[in-house]
């Protein structure tokens, strides 16, 4: 399997080796960028003065104690759970056969009535209703 690592805009086809170096290099330096949850201090290269880096874990309180505002009120416990959702449900979908995502990418998607669905595909809509209902006891299944 050929690998690849993105330099600039160009993906440079590489040896395993170097890509599994190269990401092993990227992702610690992810790490100390973005992911590190502790405070530090750097040095303003023009004033030579030390720059507070505020620490990346912080509560909400006072981040709002601070000034910040958030678009929703929606909960921390709320977004994680909706995200743990969502990821069910992405496996889930992928576990359906092809007819089957299709007739939830035209129900849910692209808002088609069981109707449309059955003239579409020439069955009567008793039977596109008993197949939705099928898919989704089948989905179902993955939240139990």
């Amino acid at each position: 399997m050929k690998k690849f690592i993105k330099i600039g805009k160009e993906q440079v086809e590489v040896s395993e080796e170097l890509y599994k170096e190269y990401y092993k290099m990227d992702r610690r330096r992810r790490y100390l960028e973005q992911d590190v949850k502790v405070g530090g201090i750097d040095i303003d290269p023009e004033t030579g003065r030390p720059i507070y880096i505020p620490s990346k874990e912080d509560s909400i309180e006072r981040l709002m104690e601070n000034g910040a505002t958030f678009q929703d009120k929606q909960s921390v416990e709320d977004i994680v759970c909706d995200k743990a959702i969502l990821l069910i449900l992405q496996k889930a979908l992928k576990e359906l056969d092809s007819k089957e995502q299709e007739l939830i990418q035209d129900i849910y998607y692209k808002n088609k009535t069981t109707r449309e669905i059955a003239k579409e595909e020439n069955v009567s809509q008793p039977a596109i209703v008993k197949r939705h209902k099928k898919v989704i006891n089948k989905i179902k299944k993955y939240f139990s």
